[in-house]
């Protein structure tokens, strides 16, 4: 090694990391965008979002031969791994898993985000009156969360911000529970009248 081939290897070293950049940033802006046609019902418009991240996803695979730069994929893994979970659980196909690969720590921190999402969904479907899809919706966000607290044990270096993202959850599932009673509490209300 001289600091001739350092400076070849570096300058290689950037010019991938600005593709891939790039690339996180288009998977970033598919997955947002999945999530809000979710949110609205429009389930052929998510599912052709998650489409084409899955597609830039696999472009990014290639910048595993540079482990230096490659962990800036996690905030954008964790993005497509929350858009991709909460497409399977209003299409009923939720099972704790993705047909795509990405990294472990990503999988784990997306689902934790998941349960944020899921939170919006449930008190959506509270507002529609639907009060026992909302129910099930918080099972479900307790299930992810019970299912992930081991996972709270690995430091922050192998799983990045899962112990804050599980304390965010664990308040989220507690609000959402306490909207919860008060939506039965109204139902019942509206149905002594």
């Amino acid at each position: 090694m001289n600091l001739e081939d350092c400076r070849k290897k570096l300058e290689e070293l950037e010019e991938a990391r600005e593709e891939l950049l790039d690339l996180l940033r288009e998977l970033r802006i598919f997955s947002s965008k999945a999530i809000v046609y979710i949110h609205s019902g429009k389930i052929s418009e998510a599912e052709e979002s998650i489409r084409k991240a899955s597609d830039i996803l696999e472009k990014v695979k290639k910048f595993r031969e540079y482990p230096e730069i490659y962990s800036v994929s996690l905030d954008a893994m964790q993005e497509f791994v929350e858009a991709t979970s909460f497409l399977k659980v209003v299409k009923g196909e939720f099972d704790f898993s993705i047909e795509f690969e990405v990294l472990h720590s990503a999988f784990v921190t997306g689902l934790a985000d998941l349960i944020g999402e899921l939170r919006r969904y449930a008190l959506a479907r509270m507002i529609e009156g639907k009060i026992d899809e909302a129910e099930k919706i918080l099972g479900l966000m307790e299930e992810i969360y019970n299912k992930l607290m081991p996972f709270a044990t690995f430091p922050d270096k192998i799983v990045p911000n899962l112990r804050p993202k599980l304390d965010v959850a664990r308040a989220g599932i507690e609000r959402t529970k306490s909207d919860l009673i008060s939506a039965r509490l109204y139902e019942a209300l509206d149905r002594d009248r």
